[in-house]
């Protein structure tokens, strides 16, 4: 049986693997709370931005690791 994927795109559902590139939003309103938004790329980071009216806001490479 597969393993499940650590995380989901934020965007476009697609799911990440454990040990994948994640890609997180600078902003802290984007990572707080029960809603921490996550992205497969920088282009689905990228087009959380009309939505979310950040003033100056840039994205954090890190590693999948189990939640």
């Amino acid at each position: 049986m597969p393993n499940p994927p650590a995380f989901v795109c934020s965007m476009c559902r697609k799911p990440i693997a454990v040990g994948a590139k994640v890609i997180r939003c600078s902003v802290s309103t984007c990572n707080s709370g029960r809603i921490k938004l996550v992205f497969c790329s920088p282009g689905c980071w990228d087009s959380h931005l009309p939505n979310a009216r950040h003033r100056s806001a840039y994205f954090i490479e890190e590693i999948a690791r189990p939640q």
